[in-house]
């Protein structure tokens, strides 16, 4: 979810609707511009934004990648509050939460047609696909619980088979993302609430999660999203309430916190970490900072082991909820929430540059590429 807030969502309605209607059109294709032999072709991205911030729901189009610049296609909001959404391992079908009290998860062609939906639970904030392609998981930060729901053969989203509840009487879960582990062998799911990351593993026969491990973090640390060193040894936990990276070393389904740095530099704003990424090299790791307004650019040291920031560019939007990076590494996009963009960024030798260029999504949430 996002921020310090007393709704969760803490969504302002912002302008920009206009803007990105005249560049989507009313459900409306545009064509794909022509592209040279010598040149790469144009790829493709959809967008997740909070409808009741004015934005679109969900969207496609496609980027250029020697220019950075996004084109956005089509949307659609029979999705309604879509902050998050992932691909089918063969990338065929989407999955998208609606994050609402009574939440849902839908399955999607990638053209934005609605296969089916089902009920999930209370504020659902993520979502993830098994890389076996047979199983999915919903994050439910309200609900406090992790949901596990089988994936049929035709891509469709099945009725809950697992609900992994997370809390306790004493503290009460959040659960805020699910990440399975580089080899496929374990499923992380990192609680905000319970200052926790669960390790689980998965009975790909029944669809049910079985504990085999927990890892305390800082307490009031908040951890929010994690991500793995492409190397396996090592992860990062971004830490959403102390504005921090954690690095914990992976071996065996066990997870082991060590150094902790600061996300953002000291600037007395107030700061919230949103997403955090890392290159396909494994040579930097980036991080959205919500109240600072930057990216949290850091090096990494042998096989992942440390964190060294090294810049922390304006990232050209408020409140960065979500980065990624293209395939190729050269650009790094930016969903900034409360100004209602993504913007991206040229990156060179790791470090993103001044923002190339910016297209308006009232509620902006997520870009997956």
């Amino acid at each position: 979810m996002d921020g310090i807030r007393t709704s969760r969502r803490g969504l302002l309605k912002l302008g920009g609707a206009a803007a990105f209607t005249a560049a989507a059109g009313a459900g409306a294709v545009t064509a794909l511009p022509a592209v040279a032999d010598d040149e790469a072709p144009p790829a493709g991205f959809h967008l997740g934004s909070y409808t009741s911030a004015g934005g679109p729901g969900l969207a496609r189009g496609h980027l250029d990648p020697a220019t950075g610049a996004l084109t956005v296609e089509a949307a659609t909001a029979a999705v309604p509050e879509p902050s998050w959404l992932a691909a089918s391992p063969a990338g065929s079908i989407l999955y998208a939460i609606s994050e609402r009290e009574n939440g849902t998860v839908s399955a999607l062609t990638p053209d934005l047609t609605v296969l089916n939906t089902v009920a999930t639970g209370a504020g659902p904030a993520h979502v993830a696909v098994h890389p076996g392609g047979s199983f999915l998981f919903v994050s439910l930060y309200g609900g406090g619980a992790v949901v596990t729901h089988p994936i049929g053969a035709d891509g469709t989203v099945g009725a809950a088979t697992d609900v992994r509840r997370q809390g306790t009487q004493d503290q009460e879960s959040h659960a805020h993302q699910v990440v399975v582990d580089p080899l496929g062998t374990y499923v992380l799911a990192v609680d905000l609430g319970r200052d926790a990351v669960f390790t689980y593993t998965l009975d790909t026969q029944a669809g049910v999660l079985s504990e085999v491990d927990r890892t305390a973090l800082a307490p009031g640390s908040g951890p929010r999203h994690l991500a793995f060193h492409p190397a396996g040894g090592f992860a990062y936990v971004a830490g959403e309430l102390d504005s921090t990276v954690t690095v914990c070393e992976w071996a065996d389904g066990v997870l082991t916190p060590g150094q902790v740095v600061a996300a953002a530099p000291g600037t007395g704003v107030r700061n919230h970490p949103g997403e955090i990424a890392v290159s396909p090299d494994g040579a930097h790791v980036y991080v959205s900072n919500r109240g600072t307004d930057t990216v949290g650019v850091f090096t990494t040291g042998t096989d992942g082991a440390t964190l060294k920031r090294v810049a922390a560019p304006a990232c050209g939007g408020t409140w960065p909820r979500h980065l990624a990076l293209d395939a190729a590494g050269r650009w790094l996009y930016v969903a900034n929430q409360r100004s209602g963009t993504v913007t991206w960024l040229p990156v060179t030798d790791g470090v993103p540059g001044a923002v190339a260029g910016s297209i308006a999504v009232p509620g902006a949430a997520q870009i997956l590429l």
